[in-house]
């Protein structure tokens, strides 16, 4: 009887440890499926969290020197291609723009009907630049009386307008005054003089126009700080220009990453700042150096102290998800990328 209870109380104590072997062992295999599992899918959708948004950025330079008399736009303002930013002081300008126009003026008399079309095609220049003059005053003007953070009133459209136009008709004035130039004419000294003379007027006219600094393109003004009485100096940028026409990510990923990202391959792009919101994009290159290559103090590997670190290399994603107005892009946003590696690269391999 006694022996009988030994043996039923050891048979469930073996089940009992069976089952924790069993139970173990399925962990286990559970644990390296996952693992596993995890590694294969690292390897196939690689992603990074080292990435931030990007734009085209044009720096806004003037290209003559002098004192800021007004200023149009301010930080943050979106503007169009060629709406006024800022005017440079003209005076100096306007003189030399006058002594331009009688030194041609009197070659031209000299050069007799050989300059004809010279001095027809530099009448109509100086009657579009001064209309130009105009325009921009009207514009100063209704800017002037515009309220800061009202709606653009009809005035402001309207002389923004004239503005445009004046500029294009300008714009065509002086295409049509530069073919006079190349067109040929007898070889004379009143002739010889008079072509020098309408290249000295077509070199102060434009110095006049660019006065007038216009936006280079389309997009938001950043880092906008000047105030009139400020000097510019020819070809020093300003401020900036972010373009939003094309948007990109730089993705940085390990160097381990890169064997199956190729140009043309998905991505799928989230941002800090809008959480939820997800973005389609297209790998379109990968850098050929890691970016340490192009730090400003980059790594000297060939020392007595050396640690290995896996390098990280840019890859621009560009974002192929039409713009939405309420929640806009933003440079140098953080972003997150995974690349999907399983699809079929369409813009040729790399």
């Amino acid at each position: 009887m006694n022996q009988d209870a030994t043996i039923s109380t050891q048979a469930p104590a073996k089940s009992s440890n069976r089952n924790r072997w069993f139970a173990l062992l399925a962990l286990l295999v559970v644990t390296v499926g996952g693992v596993l599992g995890y590694w294969r899918y690292a390897a196939i959708y690689p992603s990074t969290d080292n990435a931030y948004t990007g734009a085209d950025i044009v720096r806004v330079a003037p290209l003559v020197t002098g004192p800021v008399t007004y200023v149009y736009a301010a930080d943050d303002d979106k503007v169009a291609t060629d709406d006024p930013l800022f005017d440079i002081d003209s005076t100096p300008y306007e003189a030399a723009l006058r002594n331009a126009r009688a030194q041609f003026d009197a070659a031209a008399s000299a050069a007799g009907t050989a300059g004809d079309d010279l001095k027809n095609a530099a009448t109509t220049l100086e009657a579009k630049r001064s209309a130009l003059g105009d325009a921009i005053a009207k514009y100063r003007d209704a800017k002037t009386a515009q309220n800061k953070g009202d709606a653009p009133s009809q005035e402001l459209t309207d002389a923004l307008k004239g503005w445009h136009d004046a500029l294009t008709a300008y714009t065509d004035a002086h295409t049509a005054f530069s073919a006079a130039q190349d067109k040929k004419i007898t070889v004379t000294t009143p002739t010889t003089q008079l072509r020098g003379a309408a290249a000295q007027l077509d070199k102060t006219t434009e110095d006049w126009v660019r006065t007038h600094v216009v936006a280079p393109g389309t997009g938001w003004l950043a880092n906008v700080t000047m105030r009139p009485g400020t000097v510019v100096q020819a070809g020093h940028p300003v401020f900036a220009l972010i373009e939003g026409d094309t948007w990109w990510v730089d993705a940085n990923f390990k160097e381990t990453d890169l064997a199956r990202i190729k140009p043309g391959q998905p991505a799928t792009i989230t941002l800090d700042m809008y959480p939820g919101l997800k973005l389609d994009g297209t790998v379109e290159s990968i850098s050929a150096g890691s970016g340490a290559i192009f730090s400003v103090l980059p790594p000297e590997n060939a020392t007595g102290n050396w640690v290995k670190v896996t390098q990280r290399f840019p890859v621009r994603i560009k974002i192929t998800t039409p713009p939405n107005p309420d929640k806009p892009l933003r440079v140098g946003a953080s972003a997150d990328v995974t690349v999907d590696t399983t699809a079929e690269n369409t813009e040729g391999k790399q």
